[in-house]
């Protein structure tokens, strides 16, 4: 039994002396660090945290479908609007993406009052088309329901109730949400292959 123990100490001894020895001297880093650690890390600009909706480039296959895109504004209901009508930037235009509203449209006030957010706009819709003004309106309800607390919206003109088209064209004075568009706002999803048909 001795001779065992004796002989298990030794392999100890050996084997802990092959082992690295902590250095405690300082050593300096390589001047290329991505010879060592890669290359740095970098990380993508913000884009902002509130989101209008613009009109995606148009497709013969399909209708027109509304694409949201990233704005870094106030969440103050006024501002995320003011910004929707002042339509889409540069990149985006060179992208091909549009608008509906009116390029003299201006909203004059967005009051929350619990979840309905009435929206006070200037009277210039009655020169679009009844398409364009149903695109219009939806831009405005999608991009207003996307801020917080924001459930529908009543539109009026210079303070004065109209009516409103629905995503399937019907006129409307109550508050809209974005279920009453259903469809229009284009899918975040990949288009996913057909699932083949089983062999027969």
């Amino acid at each position: 039994m001795r001779r065992i123990l004796a002989l298990l100490a030794g392999t100890l001894m050996a084997v802990s002396g092959c082992s690295i020895q902590p250095d405690a001297s300082p050593n300096d880093l390589p001047a290329n660090r991505a010879e060592v650690f890669g290359d740095v890390a970098t990380g993508d600009v913000a884009a902002g945290t509130n989101r209008i909706y613009l009109l995606a480039p148009t497709d013969p296959e399909v209708p027109q479908r509304l694409r949201p895109a990233q704005r870094d504004v106030p969440t103050a209901p006024k501002s995320v609007l003011d910004t929707l009508f002042a339509g889409p930037n540069a990149a985006e235009r060179d992208a091909q993406l549009d608008t509906a509203i009116p390029a003299d449209a201006r909203v004059l006030a967005a009051r929350p009052v619990g979840q309905l957010l009435t929206v006070d706009l200037t009277d210039v819709f009655d020169e679009l088309t009844p398409d364009g003004l149903r695109l219009a309106v939806a831009q405005i309800v999608s991009t207003a329901t996307d801020i917080e607390g924001v459930q529908s919206v009543q539109l009026r003109i210079d303070g004065e109730p109209r009516v409103w088209p629905l995503g399937n064209g019907e006129l409307t004075d109550r508050p809209l949400t974005k279920f009453d568009y259903p469809g229009l706002v284009e899918s975040s999803q990949p288009a996913f292959p057909a699932i083949p048909s089983p062999l027969q």
